[in-house]
């Protein structure tokens, strides 16, 4: 993998939004990737509210780019205090605040500039919490067509140790790839689960795993050879890759291993395929964001194209004139 190039952080000034802009940081400086801060007016009728006469009349009778230019102000101001407060002059960081649906213009943003990473932060405790948690951070992870990281607060730093998850299928693949690339430039513990799913076993099957196992060993023997061939399949060496192969339910076993081996960062694909060897990721990575105290990597597939229609407008109006340089 040759590593993320564009990122974006969503921001709401909380916490856990400055943890994912410090994480962004860290990504922009060992990757030398474009690094952009963004915040979105969702209240569009709080936004009108405060707006001037003159804003008005453009937002009713004009083309709207002075009414969009005054309210992006307050927020553009404290999206540069913000960039100011991390004292990084050696980085080039962009700032834009966007107005609408959080989600809807975040995908816009994406699919017009080009972010192959997008990150935001949990347990926001602003006016604004409802973009950062429950299902804003669900519907980025089955919408959002580049790669989304969700941070949590306490995990400003680097992550230590990463766990992939794997169902042996290609999204699976491009995430263990983006976890070992983020390892290696964090100098992290790498980690990489096969959960062999006891919900995809028949029942007529499970009642005859107590009568000596051999069913049980035969399904396990068959899902170590699909790992091992999955691993000697990958460029990155074997030995920086710690395997571990678990039976039951994929979250629980995924719960358990993470905090045994203190996961700060868990990696896996949105998008999986079912079967007596593998794990519904998609419904996995929800499951995963509900209950482990991890942040969360999510990899779309090769191709994935989100249900979000582009949009046919530019994001951002022009200089007023004024703004205009001489």
């Amino acid at each position: 993998m040759e590593g993320f190039r564009n990122i974006l952080v969503a921001t709401d000034f909380s916490p856990a939004a400055e943890a994912a802009l410090k994480q962004g940081v860290w990504l922009a400086r060992v990757s030398g990737a474009r690094l952009t801060l963004v915040h979105t007016l969702p209240d569009l009728r709080k936004v009108v509210h405060y707006a001037s006469a003159k804003a008005k009349l453009d937002l009713l009778y004009g083309e709207g780019h002075q009414f969009e230019r005054e309210v992006r102000r307050p927020s553009d101001a404290r999206l540069k205090q913000a960039i100011a407060a991390l004292q990084a002059p050696d980085l080039d960081i962009q700032y834009e605040t966007l107005i609408g649906d959080p989600v809807v213009e975040i995908v816009h943003a994406v699919q017009q500039e080009g972010y192959d990473l997008v990150l935001v932060g949990t347990r926001g405790r602003s006016v604004w919490e409802r973009f950062f948690v429950g299902s804003t951070a669900k519907r980025l992870i089955r919408k959002c067509p580049s790669a989304v990281w969700i941070v949590k607060a306490e995990h400003s730093d680097p992550p230590h140790a990463i766990l992939a998850l794997t169902d042996f299928s290609d999204v699976s693949r491009r995430a263990l790839l983006a976890a070992a690339w983020v390892a290696q430039r964090a100098s992290a513990a790498l980690h990489l689960l096969h959960v062999i799913d006891s919900s995809d076993v028949p029942d007529d099957l499970i009642e005859k795993l107590p009568q000596g196992g051999s069913l049980r060993e035969e399904i396990r023997s068959e899902a170590q050879q699909r790992l091992a061939q999955f691993l000697a399949g990958l460029p990155v060496p074997a030995e920086q890759i710690h395997s571990h192969l678990s039976w039951g339910t994929p979250w629980k076993e995924i719960a358990r291993l993470a905090q045994h081996e203190q996961i700060d960062l868990i990696a896996l694909g949105t998008v999986g395929r079912s079967g007596v060897a593998g794990i519904l990721l998609g419904n996995t990575a929800e499951k995963v964001l509900d209950t482990c105290d991890c942040s969360v990597l999510t990899v779309k597939p090769e191709g994935f194209v989100s249900p979000i229609q582009p949009a046919c407008w530019p994001l951002h109006p022009g200089p007023s004139e004024d703004e205009r340089p001489a």
